[in-house]
This record gives C-alpha cells, sequence and structure tokens, in this order.
C-alpha cells in the first residue's frame, strides 16, 4: 500500500458548499452534548449523609497552670531636656525672626 497525499482519483468528491454546513452541524452537536452535560451537573441532587460521626478523643498532657500576674510597671520621669542656644553667625545679627 502506497502512503499518498493526494486522495485517489476514483475517490467520490464532497459537493462543493456542504463543507460549511458538515462544520457547524458538529460544532452544534458539540455545544448541545457540552451543554446538556453542564445542565446534568449543575441541577443533580446531592442528599446530604446525616449520619453523625463520633470520634474519640483522649487527653495526652494535663492542663498547663496560668502564669503568675506580671508586676506593675513603674513609671520613670522623663529625662531632663538641654536645649542649646543656636549659634549667632557673624554678619546675620540684624536678622531677628
Amino acid at each position: 500500500m502506497l502512503l499518498r497525499s493526494a486522495p485517489p482519483e476514483h475517490m467520490p468528491k464532497m459537493p462543493r458548499g456542504w463543507g460549511w454546513q458538515i462544520k457547524l452541524g458538529c460544532l452544534a452537536a458539540l455545544v448541545a452534548l457540552y451543554g446538556g452535560f453542564m445542565w446534568h451537573v449543575t441541577h443533580q441532587k446531592i442528599r446530604p449523609v446525616m449520619e453523625r460521626v463520633d470520634i474519640p478523643v483522649t487527653v495526652v498532657a494535663t492542663p498547663r497552670q496560668a502564669a503568675p500576674p506580671a508586676p506593675p510597671i513603674t513609671m520613670l520621669p522623663p529625662p531632663p531636656l538641654a536645649v542649646a542656644v543656636p549659634p549667632v553667625l557673624p554678619g546675620v545679627a540684624a536678622q531677628h525672626p
């Protein structure tokens, strides 16, 4: 069997103008199939399981004791503020604010 890129000459030809109709029909069928599947997925009723699950729990460590209260914080007075007098530059003695 020879592999050729061109179809054989005796193969029946598709009538002109049917290509786009077949493509449109396939696309419509795929869209309808996908839409039906999505409608089914979004509209199905999932029944919740109303069973109670009890998980046994065992305490491994004893509870810790509460921490003792913190001692009160004593407030210290602020340090004295030492402000230096701005220097007087020569030639600007006449400019006072």
